[in-house]
């Protein structure tokens, strides 16, 4: 078994920067360049503008890389729980983004001839204990004129299905976006933003390799690296998952997932079955071998088969069901918190950015209005800091490998490897000062309060954190 996704045998190879640089100056900066990023640069290609969009490692080969890339507006009970928080008019409002972003991409590919193995298929919502879920579900989209119908069969108790959903590869559609942008984009790989300053009606952005002057900055990235302005950590939460994926000999032209409380979502590539469970909090449960552990037993009992790849993802939660996507303050825009939903919401997020760029009319701008209060959003997030109280004080003092050592007050902890090498840091996280957690399996250290992974010797995997250990 391969401890890595199935979509990184797709990965390009890294672009050349064009120059290493000390200072660059444009019209718009595009910092991310996943789905949002890459998708907000193709829709200001010909604005006339200067764009350059960068990224902390490869283009198109980030979270993107982690999904399970269904194209979907068939996302669990999503809207019943929306016209809980929001009412009905915010919850049809948010099925017609899905639907929009549907038909965006696949406007996108049939332009550009992009070759992403995009299939149609069928998308189901089930429940095998709680049926009047799944019934307030379908009302609600037979009243939006949606075409669903029942379904059922050896695994499905109580569930819908539409017809009108697509599947696709992730790396090979983003890709595809590369290829069309980068002769209108200035692309830079391996480039980091750490720090943003408002100077005026522009913006100075450091980063890793230099300064980066901007008048539009565009915030694209998984998470954002910045706690102020917007507060963004105290709105959201990170919801980890794992992933397995084999081969098996009968395909499907249909994704699942169902609404109960052990997770069971599946998508087919090829001759591929993609199999998502064991989600969770980030805080709640930090034995990450066991997490793993826990999912190929579960992969293994439903399928009889051992993954031939196993990942984890993680997903940015937001804490009243909608993204946080738009203007944060003038020429500040974010996109992010899609709720485990990213290949709809990146595609409707890009879009918007880029409209509010061109000062154009979008529909959806003030649904995900990044800077909205409402009460659901103000407890959630209150009660979400009880959460992250939990694990800043961790205190782990196991005399196992790795150990950990207290020394005026600060925890290290030391990991010997297979080589006998040792290998030391401090156990802070430097984005909010959370207490780390080992993940066995991978061997790296993980934030559970925001979803920041280093190497052995604190080298950043994954941001916010933009300092290493």
């Amino acid at each position: 078994m391969e401890y890595k996704s199935i979509w990184e045998s797709f990965m390009t190879d890294k672009i050349k920067n064009k120059k290493e640089f000390e200072k660059i100056e444009t019209d718009v900066l595009i910092i991310g360049g996943g789905i949002t990023g890459l998708t907000t640069a193709y829709f200001l290609k010909d604005s006339g503008k200067k764009i350059v969009l960068i990224d902390k490692g490869m283009v198109a080969n980030g979270i993107s890389a982690k999904t399970t890339a269904k194209i979907t507006y068939l996302q669990q009970n999503v809207y019943s729980k929306l016209v809980n928080i929001h009412g009905n008019r915010v919850a049809k409002l948010y099925y017609e983004s899905q639907k929009e972003a549907i038909k965006t991409v696949k406007e996108i590919i049939n332009k550009h001839k992009i070759e992403c193995d995009l299939e149609k298929v069928g998308s189901v919502i089930f429940s095998n204990n709680n049926k009047k879920k799944i019934m307030n579900e379908k009302e609600l989209l037979l009243s939006w004129c949606s075409h669903v119908y029942d379904y059922q069969d050896n695994v499905v108790k109580y569930g819908i299905a539409v017809s009108d959903t697509y599947v696709f590869n992730p790396i090979k559609y983003l890709d595809g976006l590369k290829k069309i942008i980068e002769n209108k984009v200035n692309i830079y790989e391996n480039i980091m933003a750490v720090n943003i300053k408002e100077n005026g009606e522009y913006y100075e952005v450091g980063t890793n390799k230099g300064k980066i002057i901007a008048r539009d900055v565009v915030i694209a990235c998984h998470y954002p690296f910045f706690i102020i302005p917007n507060l963004f950590p105290l709105k959201t939460y990170i919801e980890r998952e794992y992933v397995c994926a084999t081969k098996v000999d009968n395909p499907k032209k249909m994704t699942f997932i169902n609404v109960d409380k052990e997770l069971y979502s599946v998508r087919y590539y090829q001759n591929y079955l993609i199999y998502v469970s064991n989600d969770y909090r980030l805080t709640s449960k930090t034995d990450y071998h066991k997490n793993y552990d826990k999912s190929i037993a579960d992969f293994k009992k439903r399928f009889g088969k051992e993954p031939e790849y196993m990942w984890m993802n993680q997903d940015i939660i937001s804490n009243d069901g909608l993204p946080f996507v738009g203007k944060i303050r003038n020429h500040l825009y974010i996109s992010s918190a899609y709720n485990t939903w990213g290949m709809t919401n990146g595609t409707i997020g890009g879009k918007i950015v880029a409209d509010l760029i061109m000062n154009k009319e979008n529909e959806y701008i003030k649904l995900f209005d990044p800077n909205r209060i409402n009460i659901p959003l103000f407890l959630n997030s209150f009660m979400g800091i009880f959460h992250y109280l939990r694990v800043y004080f961790l205190g782990i003092f196991k005399r196992n490998n790795p150990y950990y050592i207290k020394i005026k007050g600060i925890i290290y902890a030391i990991y010997k490897d297979d080589k006998g090498i040792e290998h030391k840091i401090k156990l802070i996280c430097p984005h909010m000062k959370c207490a780390l957690i080992f993940n066995q399996k991978e061997k790296t250290w993980d934030c559970p309060c925001h979803g920041s992974r280093f190497d052995l010797d604190g080298n950043i995997i994954e941001t916010p954190a933009v300092k290493k250990l």
